[in-house]
């Protein structure tokens, strides 16, 4: 008979599990890899982000972001110049998209804040309320708690079926009201699609965005873009055409054009810190901060819209056709140029941009700088 053993033996079960957790603490500790998402949800170190230069360090009069510089030019007025809008033509480009029935319809959000561009937004949302195969809603946020809408703004819808149009008046002027709007708004798992108020976006183009955000290279976790931008995640900068002129991969997708899950949004609107850092006059920063958390969080990079014409920040306003994955024209887009390219050279929207990126950095710590570059396509 085997005597007993006066010592209690640990059971193999936990023994096993024991030396896992040693073995995801020494991993953690020295290996350049992020651990599985539900051992790594973000930490903040306040130490590291506050060297990071805060609202206070910028002088208003230096670096003041004047959201109606950029305001000066009309969508409406170019598009008559140019000729892609005339008296005999129909009210929007490209109506003959506007049949296009895609199983999943997105949200568009769109955002004002000049007086000087209603006439541009009414044309807009008069363009998009037709779009009813693409679009489930439309969002406009007018982000000028100084000055009142006409109370006629929004047009009566022509037909019944038309797409619904719904107003946010936020209490005060954050960039990021347009992502608490389509949070509280708009279907909580469905495609959000932010536009600028000075482009104008096709029926098959917005279609086209919304398959590329079902694709199996995005798997409706991503973001969709058609600007295509690169953050460094060596220098840690925002570099605005190193994507273009030295074939890396873009990484970073900003507000001008960004389709994405409203689930993404909303879980980016639960991180405080991220949502205070875009408040003026460092305003200029909820587009980065939310295209890096998607790809903090999930672990996978924005997907673009192909393009055989782009041409970032023109200054004569043109045409751009966007393709599908297998090549084939999808739909366009109109607009004008805007302060994101002008600005550059002044170095105002660059170091601002570069501070943005450096918080992002040191909010996400070591594992958003991994993904990007052992992450990045090939």
């Amino acid at each position: 008979m085997r005597p007993l053993d006066s010592t209690r033996r640990v059971p193999r079960g936990a023994k096993a599990a024991i030396c896992v957790l040693i073995g995801l603490g020494l991993w953690s500790a020295l290996s350049s890899f992020p651990l599985p998402g539900f051992l790594n949800d973000i930490v903040i170190d306040n130490r590291i982000l506050s060297n990071i230069p805060s609202d206070d360090d910028f002088d208003d009069d230096t670096f003041n972001y004047d959201p109606e510089k950029s305001q000066d030019r009309s969508l409406l007025r170019t598009l008559y110049s140019e000729g892609v809008l005339s008296e005999g033509n129909s009210f929007c480009p490209d109506t003959h998209e506007n049949e296009i029935i895609n199983d999943r319809k997105a949200t568009i959000v769109i955002m004002s804040y000049s007086p000087d561009r209603l006439e541009d937004v009414a044309w807009l949302l008069k363009c998009y309320e037709k779009m009813t195969g693409v679009v489930e809603k439309i969002i406009f946020v007018w982000n000028n708690q100084e000055v009142d809408l006409p109370e006629d703004f929004i047009p009566p819808r022509d037909v019944e079926d038309a797409v619904p149009i719904r107003l946010s008046l936020p209490c005060s002027n954050w960039m990021t009201n347009r992502f608490d709007a389509p949070s509280r708004m708009a279907h909580r798992f469905g495609p959000i699609l932010l536009v600028d108020d000075n482009l104008f976006l096709t029926a098959g183009l917005i279609s086209g965005m919304v398959d590329y955000w079902k694709s199996k290279a995005c798997r409706k976790r991503c973001a969709v873009g058609l600007d295509p931008r690169y953050v460094n995640p060596y220098t840690q900068k925002y570099e605005l055409y190193r994507s273009i002129k030295l074939g890396s991969d873009p990484n970073v997708v900003i507000g001008k054009t960004l389709l994405t899950s409203n689930k993404n949004i909303r879980r980016f609107m639960d991180h405080g810190v991220l949502v205070n850092r875009s408040k003026p006059p460092m305003n200029t920063c909820e587009d980065l901060s939310l295209s890096l958390f998607i790809t903090r969080k999930l672990r996978i990079l924005p997907v673009f819209v192909k393009t055989d014409n782009y041409t970032p920040d023109v200054e004569v306003s043109s045409q751009q056709k966007y393709l599908s994955a297998e090549g084939e024209f999808i739909g366009s887009r109109y607009g004008i140029s805007d302060y994101d390219g002008r600005d550059w050279v002044r170095g105002n929207w660059s170091r601002k941009r570069n501070i943005c990126v450096a918080y992002n950095f040191a909010y996400h710590g070591r594992v958003l700088k991994n993904i990007l570059v052992n992450y990045a396509r090939k």
